[in-house]
């Protein structure tokens, strides 16, 4: 790796996880169903995501695929 300003970065590593994980746009899960559930709780501004100070927009997204 080589960087051409100071740069810091995080190495993360551990024992891989004993089922499988998925990934659908920005949502990490075990199931769809938990996707889904990130999902709905995306679209409805829950709270469980916290505030971005920023003068952009909220990103709005579809469903997942799979539930169309």
């Amino acid at each position: 790796m080589a960087a051409r300003e100071p740069t810091r970065a995080l190495l993360v590593g551990g024992v891989p996880f004993d089922e499988e994980v998925l990934m659908w746009w920005n949502f990490v899960a075990r199931a769809r169903a938990e996707i889904i559930e990130a999902h709905s709780a995306w679209i409805a501004a829950d709270a469980r995501f916290g505030h971005v100070d920023s003068p952009l927009p909220r990103i709005e997204v579809g469903p997942p695929p799979w539930r169309l």
